[in-house]
């Protein structure tokens, strides 16, 4: 992927009074890179070498996903195992809804069944409950890099019932963020391109919560579907991304 234009849809305002995330720190710059990136969430389950890539998922029972409850400012868009009470509303936990024997709901297979398996092993794909959304998938994603080398990975993909509420829950999080480019800073919000698009594919979102987690989230604009991760160093997080595959086949 491209450079970020800074700029938010046309019509899309962002909701009233969302929380605010944590001031920019003008003090730490990311690496501008020339090449390609597609916008994804990683979790590593390997050891990168000399790259300190450290991303961690909430569990259920602190889940912060951005939904219509959401109350106060944390870790962005974070996708939680199925492990525990379920944090699901209400209105989204009906039979249908529910996972069958394999812990999959027809609308999670349907959102496997889209994975670039390139990368993604979809056998591994877990559900996994997110307020608001319709499917929940947390999977292994297994990249080749020049660099880096072969890397195990887990990556959360939600996908919600309209790209209206995609946006609205986007906006919760985003709206106080100034405009900016991820690639050179944190704490700032953007829209993405797909290799030398010149058409904007999604918008994203980046910010540290702690000096120790750094955010990244992103939407599609052909879909209604984000993507989230947390990490300890953003520059490495950044650098990864340059390297990853479409997410999606279609």
């Amino acid at each position: 992927m491209s450079q970020y234009d800074p700029s938010p849809p046309p019509g899309q305002p962002g909701p009233p009074g969302p929380p605010r995330p944590p001031d920019p720190d003008p003090g730490h710059l990311l690496a501008r890179r020339g090449v390609r990136w597609t916008i994804i969430g990683v979790l590593v389950t390997a050891a990168l070498g000399a790259l300190p890539l450290v991303t961690q998922m909430r569990q259920a029972s602190n889940s912060n996903f951005p939904g219509g409850s959401t109350t106060s400012q944390g870790a962005g868009p974070t996708i939680s195992p199925t492990t525990g009470p379920s944090t699901i509303p209400s209105e989204a936990t009906t039979p249908a809804d529910n996972p069958d024997a394999d812990g999959l709901t027809a609308a999670d297979r349907e959102l496997r069944d889209s994975l670039n398996t390139a990368q993604w092993q979809p056998q591994s794909c877990e559900h996994v409950t997110v307020p608001g959304a319709t499917a929940g998938l947390r999977c292994t994603v297994t990249t080749d890099d020049v660099d880096l080398g072969t890397v195990t990975t887990k990556a959360g993909i939600a996908m919600y019932p309209s790209k209206s509420k995609l946006q609205e829950v986007y906006w919760s999080y985003a709206a106080r963020l100034p405009e900016g480019n991820c690639d050179d800073e944190q704490n700032v919000r953007g829209s993405w391109y797909e290799n030398d698009s010149t058409t904007p594919d999604g918008d994203m979102a980046c910010y540290a919560t702690s000096a120790t987690e750094y955010v990244i989230f992103c939407t599609y604009y052909d879909r209604p579907a984000l993507f989230q991760v947390t990490g300890a160093d953003p520059e490495a997080l950044t650098n990864w991304w340059h390297g990853l595959d479409p997410v999606f086949t279609d």
